[in-house]
C-alpha cells in the first residue's frame, strides 16, 4: 500500500479550489513544523497566488535554493518586483543550460528570460530566448504573439509543426509502468467523491493503538518492496515529523511510498497518458490512470494532475486472467498476505506481465500524431498564427481576410474579433472597427481587452454620447485597469477638457507603466496642449518600451512639423512608415515635410500615394491641394478642395484655400466669396489670412500656417 503526506494534499486541493487563505494557514503550519525547501516553495506557491509577492520572495530568498521549480518562483517574484538581474542571475544566462536544468518548465523559464531581456532591451536574446521556448514547446502562443510584435520574421508552419514522435501522450511510458510496476491503479469513476484520501483508513480498521506516521520523506524505506515511482524532488534528506505531528491510528503501519526526481519526466507525463486514454480508448472513458497519491511540487496543478490528489487513489489493480474483456472494477485493498503473494506473482509468472503490455498495445494505436487533439491544436495555432502575423505587420487587409477563414466557433470568439476590429482600425477604417467593438461589448460586457482602441475609433468618430457611456461603463468595472482610464481620457480630451484627461491618462500609466500606447496618448495630449517638452518625453518613453509603436513615432514627428524642425519630422516619420507602410495618413505627414523642405516632385508623389491607400481621408487630399497650390498647379489644387467641399463643409481653412486658388487663376469674384465663408465659419481663426490672399508680397506663404 503507498501513502502519501496528507498535509501536502490539503494544501493543494485549497490551492485547486481557490481558498487561499485557508492553503496558506496549512502551509504555514507545515513549513513551521518541517522547515524544508520542499514546504518553503510549497508556502511560497501559496504566497504568490494569493497575491503576496512580496512574502513569498522574502521566503525563498532566504533559503538555498536547488530545486528548479523553487528557482522558477523565485525569479517570477523577482520580476514582478523589478529585480530584474536578481532573476537573471536565479534563472541563469545560458539557454541551452536553462532549458537542460528546469525541464519541462524549460520554456516557461526561458519566457522568464525573454521577459527581462526585453525589459533590459537586449532585444535580440529576447527574441533568441523566445524561438527556443517554442523549439521547446511548440504551444506556448505568447513567445510567438511576442516575436510577431517585436517584428521578428517567425513562419507559423515551421514553428507549430509536429513530427510523429512529438506527440506519443507517454504511450510508452504507460507501457513500460503498467508492466514494471504494481502501483499503478486505475480507478473506477463511478466511485462517490467523498470517501477519505485513503479508502483503507476507516473507521472499521482504524486503532488508537498503531499510529501511522504521515511522512514526506523522498526516499523509500528500506523495507518497501515496492517499485519506485517519480516526483519532482529528488536529493534531500527526508522530513524528521515530529512525533504528535501528521499521525493517523491505523490498525497497522503501511509502507511508506517517498518517490525521487531521477524519473520525474515520466511522472509529468501521466497527466497527458489521463487525456489521451480518456479521449481515444472508449473502453477507459470512465477511467483515470493514477499512481499512488503523492502530491508533486511542481508546477501549478493542472486539472489532470489533480487526479493524484483525489480521493480513492490508493486503489490497487484487480486481475482477473479469465476475463478476455479486462473490465476494471473498483477493487478492495488488499492485505499483507496478498501483497505478497501479488509480488510473487509478478516475479514468476513474466508471461502474464508481457500480455498485460500487449493488451495495452493493442489499445493505443488510436493515439497517432494524425488524429490527436494535440495536433488539432497545432493547426488551428498555424491558422490564428498566419493571420496574427499578418496584423502585427500591419498587412491588415491580410490579416482581415485569414481571421474570417478560420472555423465558425473561433471566428465568433471574443479574441479573434477583437483582431478583426483592430485590423480595421489600423486601415483608419473606424466605423466598421467600432461596429465590431460594439457588438464585442454587447456579448462580452465584463470584456476590456481591445476598449482602449475602441475609445480612440468612438475619439476619431467624434461620438460624444457613445465614448461617454464606454469611460463610465469601464471605470465602474475596474478602477484599477488602465485601459478603462484611457477610455476616460480620451472621452474628455474629446471634449477639450485638456487637464481631466491628461489627469486621466496619467492615472493609466501610473497603473500600468510598461502600456506603451497609453503613453502615446498621454504625449498627443500634452502635444494637444502645447507642451512639447513633456509631450516629447512620452512618446520616447514608449518608444522605449515597444519600439514598433508607430503612433509614438508619428508624434514625435509632429512635434518636431510644429517647431518646424523638418528634416527631424521626416527621420521620425519614415521610422513610422517603415513599421506602417500601409498608413495613408503617415505617408500625408511625411509629404508635408517633404513640401517643407523644398522637395515638391516627392512631396506630391508621396501624397499621390497617400491619397491612393486611403482614399477617403479628407486630411490626404487637403495636403495634396496645398502642394499643388504651393507648386503653381491651381487648377488641380480646386479639383481636390472642391471634393473636399462636399466631404467637410464647415471647414474653413478649405474655403480659404479655395479663395487662394481662385485668386491665383485670376478670379477674384470667386475668391472672395469663399474667403467670405471662410470668416463666417471660423472669424478668429482665418480673418488675418483673408489679407494675406489680397497681398502679393504673401501669395507663396504655405498654407501651413493656416494650420
Amino acid at each position: 500500500m503507498i501513502v502519501q503526506d496528507p498535509i501536502q494534499v490539503i494544501v493543494w486541493d485549497c490551492l485547486n479550489n481557490y481558498e487561499y487563505d485557508n492553503a496558506i494557514f496549512l502551509a504555514e503550519r507545515l513549513h513551521a513544523e518541517v522547515a524544508s525547501e520542499e514546504t518553503a516553495f510549497l508556502l511560497g506557491t501559496c504566497y504568490y497566488r494569493a497575491g503576496r509577492v512580496n512574502e513569498a520572495h522574502h521566503l525563498l530568498q532566504t533559503i538555498s535554493l536547488t530545486l528548479p521549480q523553487s528557482r522558477f518562483l523565485l525569479a517570477k517574484c523577482a520580476i514582478e518586483l523589478k529585480s530584474y538581474k536578481d532573476a537573471e542571475v536565479i534563472l541563469g544566462t545560458n539557454m541551452d543550460i536553462v532549458a537542460s536544468e528546469f525541464g519541462e518548465q524549460a520554456p516557461y523559464a526561458l519566457q522568464l528570460l525573454a521577459k527581462i531581456y526585453n525589459i533590459t532591451e537586449r532585444r535580440n536574446k529576447a527574441a533568441d530566448a523566445h524561438r527556443k521556448a517554442l523549439s521547446l514547446n511548440p504551444f506556448m502562443w505568447k513567445s510567438f504573439a511576442q516575436l510577431c510584435n517585436m517584428g521578428e520574421k517567425v513562419e507559423p508552419h515551421q514553428v507549430f509543426h509536429h513530427s510523429n514522435t512529438d506527440f506519443s501522450f507517454g504511450v510508452s511510458t504507460l507501457v513500460n509502468l503498467v508492466s514494471n510496476s504494481e502501483n499503478i491503479s486505475f480507478v473506477n469513476s463511478n466511485i462517490p467523491n467523498n470517501t477519505s484520501l485513503n479508502t483503507n483508513v476507516t473507521p472499521n480498521n482504524m486503532s488508537s493503538k498503531t499510529p501511522m506516521i504521515m511522512s514526506t520523506s523522498i526516499t523509500p524505506e528500506p523495507q518497501a518492496p515496492v517499485k519506485r515511482m517519480h516526483s519532482v524532488f529528488s536529493g534531500m534528506a527526508p522530513i524528521p515529523f515530529s512525533p504528535s505531528f501528521g499521525m493517523l491510528p491505523m490498525d497497522e503501519s503501511p509502507v511508506l511510498y517517498t518517490p525521487t526526481l531521477t524519473d520525474s519526466n515520466e511522472q509529468k507525463a501521466l497527466p497527458k497518458i489521463v487525456n489521451s486514454l480518456r479521449a481515444q480508448m472508449g473502453q477507459l472513458k470512465d477511467a483515470v490512470f493514477s499512481p499512488a497519491p503523492r502530491c508533486t511540487l511542481g508546477p501549478a496543478p493542472r486539472r489532470s494532475s489533480r487526479l493524484f490528489s483525489n480521493n480513492n487513489s490508493s486503489y490497487s489493480v484487480k486481475e482477473n486472467n479469465k476475463s478476455p474483456s479486462r473490465k476494471f472494477v473498483a477493487p478492495k485493498s488488499p492485505s499483507r498476505k496478498s501483497k505478497q503473494r501479488t509480488a510473487k506473482n509478478i516475479k514468476s509468472n513474466p508471461v502474464e506481465t508481457n500480455e498485460r503490455a500487449k493488451s495495452i498495445e493493442t489499445v493505443t494505436p488510436a493515439i497517432t500524431p494524425k488524429n490527436s487533439n494535440a495536433v488539432a491544436l497545432l493547426n488551428l495555432l498555424k491558422e490564428l498564427g498566419e493571420a496574427y502575423k499578418a496584423l502585427s505587420f500591419l498587412d491588415c487587409k491580410n490579416a482581415i481576410k485569414l481571421f474570417q477563414e478560420i472555423p465558425s466557433k473561433q471566428l465568433a470568439s471574443p479574441w479573434v474579433q477583437t483582431m478583426i476590429a483592430r485590423a480595421h482600425y489600423e486601415l483608419a477604417q473606424y466605423e466598421m472597427a467600432a461596429k465590431v467593438f460594439a457588438e464585442i461589448r454587447k456579448q462580452h460586457p465584463n470584456r476590456t481587452e481591445g476598449m482602449d482602441i475602441y475609445s480612440t475609433c468612438l475619439w476619431h468618430l467624434q461620438r460624444e454620447a457613445q465614448l461617454s457611456a464606454l469611460a463610465q461603463e469601464l471605470v465602474e468595472l475596474d478602477r484599477n485597469d488602465s485601459i478603462a482610464w484611457l477610455a476616460a481620457g480620451n472621452c474628455f480630451s474629446l471634449h477639450k477638457e485638456r487637464e481631466t484627461a491628461l489627469k486621466f491618462f496619467k492615472r493609466a500609466v501610473q497603473i500600468n507603466p510598461d502600456a506603451a500606447y497609453a503613453h502615446a496618448l498621454l504625449g498627443h495630449e500634452y502635444a494637444a496642449a502645447e507642451e512639447t517638452d513633456k509631450a516629447l518625453a512620452s512618446f520616447r518613453t514608449a518608444v522605449s518600451i515597444d519600439p514598433r509603436n508607430y503612433v509614438a513615432w508619428f508624434g514625435i514627428a509632429t512635434v518636431y512639423a510644429r517647431q518646424e524642425r523638418w528634416k527631424a519630422s521626416e527621420v521620425h516619420i519614415r521610422r513610422a512608415l517603415a513599421i506602417h507602410p500601409h498608413s495613408g495618413v503617415l505617408r500625408c505627414q511625411l509629404g508635408v515635410a517633404q513640401a517643407a523642405l523644398g522637395k515638391m516632385d516627392r512631396a506630391l508623389a508621396t501624397l499621390e500615394r497617400a491619397v491612393a491607400l486611403d482614399t477617403e481621408n479628407p486630411l490626404c487630399r487637403f495636403h495634396r491641394a496645398s502642394v499643388l497650390l504651393r507648386a503653381g498647379r491651381p487648377d488641380d489644387a480646386i479639383d481636390d478642395l472642391s471634393h473636399l467641399k462636399n466631404i467637410a463643409p464647415r471647414e474653413s481653412l478649405v474655403y480659404y484655400l479655395l479663395g487662394k486658388a481662385y485668386n491665383k487663376i485670376g478670379n477674384p469674384h470667386m475668391a472672395l466669396m469663399h474667403f467670405s465663408w471662410a470668416t463666417d465659419l471660423d472669424p478668429k481663426g482665418t480673418g488675418g489670412h483673408i489679407k494675406e490672399g489680397f497681398d502679393p508680397s504673401k501669395q507663396e506663404d504655405t498654407p501651413e500656417r493656416a494650420t
